[in-house]
């Protein structure tokens, strides 16, 4: 399979326990169940770099429903996609919709939002899903992911990668200092047509489970939307320079 994940400094993408009852997920709306369908705005995620919607290429990423045959941006362009069945640690119920990322020239689209945390451990993580219609495009796409300031999989979608089947990753983190952190799903894409990419339960929760890397001080204030804008720049550079190597899966 190649659609490729290097999960950073010791992140695994693994089948973990299942978590306790009375874990709360702290990104808000991780399940994408807030907001309606379609490519309007979604609460608690704020969109950047967004593609202007030209008819049929250049679309921004939108929340579709699951089991419909919907066309763009309610569904996967006629194809059913199944909930996410994948295992995780995820407090979220898959519930019925998931975010659909399918421009065919989106140069570092961008969800986000900034999360306050203590000083602990957490554990973070999301669901991933190929389209067979979306893998039979030419060009093809990555998908890079950070979760509560934790850099979690960098993907590269081609044509080798396996569709129709939902994926998860994962790992534990240790936060050193308080402050807010940043969570960002960073999509790029380079021609039309391109291969896309469902993502569902974003999740970050407190957990006691040993972590496997530690992440620096983050930022004590929540930054100015000029510096929100550079540090998702970075990092969808960082994923676009990716898009072509092979990688391996972390143990």
């Amino acid at each position: 399979m190649k659609f490729n994940s290097i999960i950073a400094a010791g992140l695994a993408a693994a089948t973990l326990a299942t978590p306790a009852a009375a874990a709360v997920n702290i990104i808000r709306n991780g399940s994408f169940e807030a907001g309606t369908a379609g490519n309007g705005a979604q609460p608690n995620w704020t969109r950047s770099n967004t593609p202007d919607n030209s008819p049929g290429a250049d679309v921004p990423a939108s929340v579709i429903s699951y089991n419909n045959t919907d066309a763009y941006p309610t569904g996967a362009y006629g194809e059913a996609v199944t909930p996410d069945n994948a295992v995780s640690a995820s407090p979220d119920a898959v519930g019925t919709k998931a975010a659909y990322f399918v421009g065919d020239f989106s140069v570092n689209e961008t969800w986000s939002q900034m999360t306050y945390l203590a000083v602990g451990n957490y554990k973070v993580g999301f669901s991933y899903y190929l389209t067979q219609s979306g893998l039979n495009n030419v060009n093809n796409a990555s998908l890079s992911t950070q979760i509560l300031g934790i850099p979690v999989a960098i993907t590269s979608i081609t044509g080798g990668s396996a569709a129709k089947t939902w994926f998860y990753a994962s790992g534990v983190a240790q936060i050193t200092v308080a402050g807010h952190y940043l969570t960002g799903l960073v999509y790029n894409s380079n021609g039309f047509p391109s291969k896309d990419v469902v993502v569902d339960r974003v999740f970050g929760i407190r957990t006691t489970e040993a972590a496997t890397v530690v992440i620096p001080p983050g930022l004590s204030v929540i930054p100015e939307p000029e510096t929100w804008a550079l540090m998702l720049f970075g990092f969808g550079i960082l994923g676009m320079s990716m898009r072509h190597r092979q990688s391996v899966v972390a143990a």
